[in-house]
């Protein structure tokens, strides 16, 4: 008898726990349509939504905590704002690059690497340049660093779309990746 009550207090437990979710799913439902309202005639919602991959989410996100792109000098500060910029500690001779600042909003960077995996699930984009490089890298470096690296592309990207105030041109984005190879240095012992 203890083992059926045990049963039928579960179920109630579910059942409150699926009405929870119900309610927040319902509530998020208003929270986007208002955001739908407020955003309608952004310029800069409107112009982050022409990115391939790119979803109003998305577009809202980078919106939010972009504000003004005007405040960044260039796409490299933006990209150092975002927190996707490698930590550099050099000392005299010797320069090493580690692991993302991480300075700045996570949710923005967390954004633009939701941007560059949804790209990436575009069957168009293989042939675009940062696919390619994308893939050569993850050979070298691994799936991840080569996320992160694509992210702070995309990031560098919507800063020149923001500020020269053109929409997404995906010709442009068309090419053949070629890597760096650096010739081998002859340093004395």
């Amino acid at each position: 008898l203890e083992s059926n009550n045990d049963y039928v207090l579960e179920a109630q437990s579910v059942k409150l726990m699926l009405e929870i979710i119900d309610t927040f799913q319902e509530k998020v439902k208003i929270i986007e349509k208002q955001l739908e309202e407020l955003t309608k005639d952004d310029e800069m919602v409107k112009r982050l939504l022409t990115i391939r991959g790119c979803g109003k989410i998305t577009a809202w996100i980078i919106r939010a905590y972009t504000e003004d792109i005007s405040r960044f000098s260039n796409s490299k500060k933006y990209a150092a704002f975002c927190g996707l910029v490698p930590k550099v500690k050099d000392s005299n001779e010797t320069v090493h690059h580690g692991s993302i600042t991480r300075r700045g909003p996570v949710e923005l960077r967390t954004a633009y690497v939701q941007l560059f995996m949804g790209m990436r699930r575009c069957k168009d984009t293989a042939s675009w340049r940062m696919m390619q490089r994308y893939e050569y890298m993850k050979k070298n470096k691994g799936s991840g660093k080569s996320i992160v690296s694509g992210a702070r592309k995309i990031a560098e990207i919507v800063w020149a779309l923001l500020s020269s105030k053109t929409d997404f041109d995906s010709e442009k984005m068309r090419g053949t990746y070629t890597p760096i190879h650096f010739p081998e240095q002859n340093l004395p012992a």
